[in-house]
C-alpha cells in the first residue's frame, strides 16, 4: 500500500508553496507514472443544452437525462496489465475504524486485495486518503493535495456517515466542489460514490445522490442493501457494528463483498466516454479548491508557543497557547475558510472573528475538548464575499467542565472559494 503519511511529510512544503500557482495555472508537477497520461485539455465552455430545468417545486433537475457513467475504462486498463492507482477518499469507515487491522480487514484493504488477486499482472497502488472524523467539507478542501496530486485511475468517495450531522446546503456544496475537482482534470479518474451505513440508518444519502446524479457519477447505496439484508433476517446488526456505529471485521467484509459485486457488474460494461464538458454548477462552485497554511507560520507573539506533532493529519508544528485572550490575526482572500486543530482531554475553547464580527456557524466558537487526541475541523462553506478578509483567533476563559486544562493547538488555516477549476 502507498504510504500517504510519508508522502505528505516529504511533499507538503512543496505543494503548499506552489498551491496558488498550481491551482490556477497548471497540473501538479510530479514524477511521471509508468503509463503517461494524455494531456488533452478540458473544455469548460457552457453546454448548448440548458444546465438546469426547474420543476414546479423548484428543485433543479439534472442537466442531461442520460444514464449514469460506468467505470469500464478502469477495467480496460487492468485487462491490459497496466499499472493503476486506486484512491479511497473518506472518513472513519474508509480509515478502517474498529477493524482488527485496517490495512488488512477494512473494506478498503479487502477491495484492493480483490483487485490484485483478479488482475495479478497489473501493479495496483492504493492511496489511503482517509481522515477519521471528517466529512466532505474537509474532503473537498484537501482533494487536490491528498488525491488528485497522485493522478489516480479510480476514486472511491465515502463521506455520507460523517456528513449525517452537517447541514444540507454545506454538504451539497462540498460534494459538488469535490466532484468538479475530480472530473475537470485533463485525464479524469473514474469516480464511485459509496453510501456506507451505520445501524441508525440516518445517513443522508439523498444529499450526495442529488449531486452524483447531476454529474452522472455511479454510486453504490450500501446502506440500502445492508438494510434489506437485516430486514430479511440474513444479517444481524451485531455482526456489522460493535456499538451501532463502528464496523466489525465481519461488517467490513460484507461492505467489501457488496462493493466487489458492483465491480463485477461494472467490468462487463463498455466504457463510457470521458466527459469533456462540465455543466455550470448545480449548487455552488465555492468548494472547488483548497489551500492549507500551517497556523504556526503566521506571525504571533510570546503568548503562543510552537508544539511538535506526529499526527499525520496535522502539520509537524502546531501553534499552541493556554493564555486567555491570546490572539492572532491574519488576512486572507477567499469565500471559504476553516481551521484544523488538535482535540484532547486538556483542551479549552477559542473564538473566531471575521472582519471584526463573530464568524458564522460552525466557526464562531470552538470547544477543543475530547477524551482522546485527534484532529478537529470547522469550515464555513462559502458566502463570505469576494476580496480580503481579516481573521481573528482568540482564546476564551470558558472551557468544557470535563477538560483538565485550557490549551488550544492550532493546525492548518484552510482557505477556499471560487478559483479557475483547470488544474
Amino acid at each position: 500500500m502507498f504510504n500517504l503519511n510519508f508522502a505528505r511529510r516529504v511533499s507538503f512544503s512543496v505543494l503548499t508553496a506552489c498551491s496558488v500557482i498550481v491551482f490556477s495555472l497548471g497540473e501538479t508537477s510530479l514524477p511521471p507514472r509508468a503509463e503517461s497520461k494524455s494531456q488533452e485539455p478540458v473544455s469548460l465552455e457552457r453546454p448548448s443544452h440548458p444546465i438546469t430545468i426547474s420543476n414546479p417545486s423548484g428543485t433543479p433537475r439534472p442537466f442531461n437525462p442520460q444514464s449514469r457513467r460506468n467505470i469500464g475504462a478502469f477495467f480496460d486498463k487492468l485487462r491490459a496489465g497496466k499499472a493503476v492507482t486506486v484512491a479511497y477518499l473518506g472518513g472513519s469507515t474508509t480509515a478502517g475504524a474498529g477493524a482488527g487491522n485496517p490495512d488488512k480487514t477494512s473494506y478498503r484493504a479487502l477491495v484492493s486485495e480483490w483487485l490484485r488477486k483478479k488482475y495479478p499482472k497489473s501493479e495496483i497502488t492504493e492511496i489511503n486518503a482517509s481522515v477519521a472524523g471528517t466529512g466532505s467539507l474537509y474532503g473537498a478542501l484537501r482533494a487536490r493535495r491528498d488525491v488528485i496530486a497522485f493522478k489516480p485511475d479510480i476514486v472511491f468517495v465515502d463521506f455520507t456517515i460523517n456528513d449525517a450531522n452537517e447541514d444540507e446546503s454545506s454538504t451539497k456544496k462540498a460534494v459538488e466542489g469535490l466532484l468538479r475537482q475530480l472530473l475537470v482534470v485533463p485525464q479524469p479518474p473514474e469516480v464511485v460514490m459509496l453510501y456506507l451505513p451505520n445501524n441508525k440508518r440516518n445517513v443522508r444519502n439523498e444529499w450526495h445522490e442529488t449531486i452524483a446524479a447531476f454529474y452522472q457519477v455511479p454510486s453504490l447505496d450500501i446502506q440500502d442493501q445492508i438494510g434489506t439484508l437485516i430486514d430479511g433476517g440474513k444479517v444481524k446488526p451485531a455482526e456489522c457494528w460493535k456499538d451501532g456505529t463502528t464496523p466489525t471485521d465481519a461488517g467490513y467484509k460484507i461492505f467489501a463483498e457488496l462493493i466487489t459485486n458492483f465491480l463485477v457488474e461494472q467490468e462487463k460494461l463498455k466504457p463510457t466516454p470521458i466527459v469533456r464538458n462540465l455543466p455550470l454548477p448545480m449548487v455552488s462552485d465555492e468548494m472547488n479548491y483548497g489551500e492549507f497554511k500551517a497556523v504556526a507560520e503566521i506571525k504571533h507573539d510570546a503568548n503562543w508557543r510552537n508544539e511538535s506533532s506526529v499526527d499525520r493529519n496535522l502539520p509537524t508544528t502546531l501553534l499552541g497557547s493556554d493564555k486567555t485572550n491570546a490572539q492572532i490575526e491574519y488576512y486572507f482572500e477567499g469565500t471559504v475558510v476553516g481551521l484544523s486543530y488538535r482535540m484532547g482531554p486538556d483542551c479549552g475553547m477559542f473564538e473566531v472573528l471575521i472582519d471584526g464580527k463573530p464568524a458564522p456557524s460552525p466557526l464562531a466558537k470552538i470547544d477543543c475538548y475530547d477524551s482522546g487526541h485527534h484532529i478537529g475541523t470547522r469550515i464555513i462553506a462559502g458566502g463570505l464575499g469576494p476580496g480580503e478578509h481579516k481573521l481573528t483567533i482568540r482564546l476564551v476563559s470558558e472551557r468544557n467542565p470535563r477538560s483538565s486544562g485550557g490549551a488550544i493547538r492550532l493546525g492548518y488555516l484552510l482557505v477556499g472559494g471560487t478559483r479557475p477549476e483547470r488544474l
